[in-house]
């Protein structure tokens, strides 16, 4: 396996509607080589206290399987005196600081950072957890290279807390649901405020960020678009609804296959099993109420741990993750059966 500690792809940017070939970098998030010199995973990934590194990666990987990570775990390798972590951590890709939560007690990702990456197709989020400390001026509306340190990596975290040999960055790449979480979050009875505004991590989707670092490396892909198609789709929805959702203003390369009508009635969209919405297609009629269309059960059944589809009997239904997805993304309220 090549061995280089930084690499280059090749993005489409769309720019002002025009496509245009740039290259763009892509970093790793900190500054441990293991990873890029093909080492074991246990030497770049941060399990749980149970010791599995599986514990690290993406997926239903958590309390035997019954509890759904959502982005990576990565370990440090520096510490100081006290035994805090040293590690720097990097923007991955260009882009702008949209959120930094500085109160550790504030979410159980501690003090994270979220960036979002417009010249990138679709123009996804990253966000990089559990930091120790946020890098002077990185503040929301700044921007940032690809490669900039953005902070520290370290254990800060609500309600919980990560010992000193487990500091760790969690790190997630995915999609913005709406732009109006606000509106679904009062309608419900929380215990606390949402502080962190469209950032809020409900209202964000991730897929696997190792998966896509190692299509990029093998070349199986060139693009952020590129990975996301090649995701397996493991269900559908089909739904009732006039015009646009602003989750397609965002990202519009997820209409796949036709200009969008003037007038839209309704929606077909694809999703993976995690419940990103990855292909859209508007609808001229509008269907009665809405229908799910189940194309991977297995798949499914393995990571019921998500509650995305879930099943009464042999009729599958919507889970309590995809009912908040639904609700996000269209604006509206959805029940699970």
């Amino acid at each position: 396996m090549t061995r280089f500690r930084v690499f280059f792809v090749f993005i489409f940017c769309g720019v002002l509607g025009n496509l245009s070939l740039m290259s763009l970098p892509l970093h790793w998030p900190t500054g441990n080589p293991a990873w890029a010199r093909g080492e074991d995973p246990e030497n770049f990934l941060q399990p749980t206290r149970t010791g599995l590194v599986r514990s690290a990666l993406f997926g239903c990987v958590r309390n035997n399987g019954n509890r759904f990570h959502e982005g990576v775990d990565l370990k440090a390798t520096r510490w100081d005196a006290r035994g805090e972590a040293l590690d720097r951590v990097f923007a991955v890709l260009p882009g702008v600081v949209v959120h930094v939560n500085e109160t550790a007690g504030h979410s159980s990702f501690g003090r994270y950072i979220v960036l979002e990456h417009p010249r990138v197709e679709p123009g996804i989020y990253t966000l990089y957890g559990h930091m120790r400390s946020v890098q002077e001026g990185i503040r929301p509306g700044a921007q940032v290279e690809a490669g900039e340190t953005i902070g520290i990596l370290g254990r800060s975290a609500g309600g919980y807390t990560i010992p000193k040999e487990r500091a760790h960055l969690h790190f997630e790449m995915g999609v913005r649901l709406t732009d109006n979480f606000q509106w679904w979050f009062d309608a419900r009875d929380f215990a606390s405020p949402n502080r962190h505004g469209r950032f809020n991590g409900m209202n964000l989707v991730g897929f696997d960020p190792l998966a896509f670092y190692e299509d990029f490396r093998e070349g199986r892909i060139r693009t952020v678009d590129e990975f996301l198609q090649k995701e397996t789709v493991a269900f559908s929805v089909r739904t009732a609804h006039e015009g646009l959702p602003d989750f397609l203003e965002r990202y519009p390369s997820l209409v796949k296959g036709q200009r969008i009508p003037d007038k839209v009635a309704g929606w077909e969209v694809d999703f993976t099993w995690y419940g990103l919405p990855v292909r859209w297609r508007p609808l001229l009629e509008a269907p009665e109420g809405y229908s799910l269309v189940v194309q991977e059960e297995s798949l499914l059944r393995e990571n019921a741990c998500r509650q995305t589809v879930l099943w009464e009997g042999n009729n599958p239904y919507a889970g309590a993750a995809l009912v908040r997805i639904l609700s996000l993304l269209f604006g509206e309220e959805w029940k699970g059966k």
